[in-house]
């Protein structure tokens, strides 16, 4: 071949090349939770740091409140979910008759109960008879019931006091309860500047029982209808949110400025709760952690919140 015709090749070649790369990201709207939900946390990283982008996607995060978000995905109107609980969004439907699967997990279960500095309860047991504040339709709350009741209180004995999230941090101000029950980032942004409270553990029970630190909670939930379609940009959709992962728990200070600003919560609070390890950012794909998750839909079950064990389907294994 005569040697322009090398030149002319690699050329093409290198042209080609450049197209594709230069190649347009595919549009993805991702409903979310707004705050308090933690699924409202990395998409300002993901846009701002533009992971997406490096990833062949060009995401727009929709913030929706929690019973429409919940209803349109339970309908079908929205296919996938960036705040997707494994309980709620996914086991829950799946009973129901859903074709609904888990993709990945990015925040591991945290929760706690506060109470004045001055009160007499210690441990979790120490709440009978007392009154407590939580927000019951939650799956945070039902896991809660759980953890409690392995740490002694039955919730039947205490007075409950049903309140929207957002309502959690004025009642416990206020003191209207003798506990709140709360996860984050409301724990961290009443905790902060305020010496007035202390926390009352639960987290502990989960591996003194099971054996396992992980408790697979809150991540990105889809329809079977959308893994089926759109299977090739999963993988790229994991990255995306492993690098932004990687980025808050890097670069914390910054990370807390990008997210403060876009859901405004004082960075302050944010790079806190970065530090303090209450985030439980933890990402990995569904199927990687099927004994834990099995250990939640048991915990579920316990407590009613589930009639029966969900397939193992439930539970999306990138290899399959």
């Amino acid at each position: 071949m005569p040697k322009w015709m090398w030149f002319a090749k690699a050329f093409c070649l290198v042209f080609l090349a450049g197209t594709v790369a230069r190649a347009e990201p595919v549009k993805l709207s991702i409903p979310t939770l707004p705050v308090p939900s933690l699924g409202a946390f990395l998409g300002p990283i993901i846009n701002s740091e533009g992971f997406d982008k490096a990833n062949g996607l060009d995401i727009t995060f929709m913030p929706k409140p929690t019973a429409t978000y919940r209803t349109d995905f339970a309908a079908g109107t929205d296919l996938i979910g960036g705040s997707g609980t494994l309980l709620a969004d996914v086991a829950l439907l799946k009973e129901k008759g859903l074709d609904v699967v888990y993709l990945f997990n990015v925040f591991d279960f945290w929760a706690t109960v506060v109470v004045p500095k001055a009160s007499d309860a210690k441990v979790i047991g120490d709440l009978k008879g007392k009154t407590l504040a939580a927000s019951l339709p939650t799956t945070n709350y039902a896991m809660f019931r759980y953890l409690a009741k392995l740490g002694g209180l039955d919730v039947a004995t205490v007075q409950l006091r049903n309140s929207d999230s957002s309502g959690l941090i004025p009642i416990a101000k206020s003191g209207r309860a003798d506990a709140v029950q709360l996860w984050e980032p409301a724990y961290s942004i009443l905790i902060h500047a305020n010496d007035d409270f202390r926390s009352i553990d639960v987290m502990s029970k989960w591996q003194s029982t099971t054996g396992l630190s992980t408790i697979p909670y809150l991540g990105i939930s889809a329809h079977q209808s959308w893994v089926d379609k759109n299977k090739a940009l999963i993988p790229g959709l994991f990255r995306t949110y492993q690098l932004a992962g990687e980025f808050v728990q890097k670069n914390p200070k910054r990370a807390a400025a990008i997210i403060s600003k876009a859901i405004a919560i004082p960075a302050d609070v944010v790079e806190e709760l970065i530090a303090s390890g209450r985030l439980h950012l933890n990402l990995y794909w569904a199927g990687a952690n099927k004994k834990a998750a099995a250990e939640v839909f048991k915990a579920a079950m316990d407590v009613g919140y589930l009639k029966k064990l969900p397939a193992e389907s439930v539970l999306y294994d990138p290899a399959k």
